[in-house]
């Protein structure tokens, strides 16, 4: 016996069965991550790239302008510059070595009695700047070379002063030689070290026989002239 068309015949569903679906977020992003890491190392190893052909570049194009700028340069003209070069160490060597005695001549004159003079002068200048002097000269008396030891000695500028050699000559006067050392800031190197002479004060050493003036004055060069006699018809 044949069923009806309503009654069902199965019991199976008739709807669609439809797969479920699993995303796989954690997996999309890490090749996200992956793909952006790829392309910033490419973008990145083609900077470096391009830079370094940027850099050869620029080498290679300074290189031959240095090359050309070479070339044109006369080989005399470089020789000239050398030796103006040398020329120019030379000078300031001889600057740094140079000796002015100008300040000790100031110091002398004003350090020399009246009735001495001083008729030699050798002065050796060591590499301290230690200059060493050797004076020859001549006094009118031994008062007057007594005085002239004194200042000497007060004079702060000039050390170890030696009189030595001490004799008379025949018109009374006295000879005598001098050694000292001066003071390094009387050596005068490129203008520097510009000092004033001290202000000696002496007291009049008193005179074994017959006194004589022995007050301080400028340089002497010459002796003080004799007295003329004069005759009466």
């Amino acid at each position: 016996m044949a069923l009806p068309p309503t009654i069902p015949t199965s019991f199976v569903p008739k709807q669609r069965v439809e797969p479920s679906r699993r995303t796989g977020t954690g997996t999309n992003l890490f090749l996200l991550a992956s793909a952006v890491v790829v392309v910033i190392s490419v973008v990145t190893a083609g900077g470096i790239f391009g830079y370094e052909k940027f850099l050869e570049s620029v080498r290679d194009s300074k290189s031959a302008k240095l090359t050309e700028a070479e070339a044109s340069i006369n080989r005399d003209t470089v020789e000239d510059f050398i030796r103006l070069r040398d020329r120019f160490a030379s000078t300031r060597t001889l600057l740094d070595q140079h000796v002015a005695l100008s300040q000790f001549f100031v110091v002398l004159e004003e350090a020399t009695v009246q009735n001495v003079q001083f008729d030699s002068l050798r002065v050796s200048v060591g590499d301290d700047r230690v200059a060493k002097i050797d004076m020859a000269g001549s006094a009118r008396s031994f008062n007057a070379l007594a005085v002239e030891s004194a200042v000497f000695a007060g004079e702060k500028h000039i050390r170890r002063a030696i009189f030595s050699g001490i004799s008379t000559k025949e018109d009374g006067s006295v000879s005598f030689t001098l050694s000292a050392e001066l003071d390094p800031r009387l050596v005068v190197t490129n203008g520097e070290n510009i000092v004033a002479p001290s202000s000696v004060q002496t007291s009049p050493v008193p005179a074994p026989s017959a006194p004589i003036s022995t007050s301080t004055a400028p340089l002497r060069t010459s002796p003080p002239p004799s007295s003329a006699t004069t005759t009466q018809p």
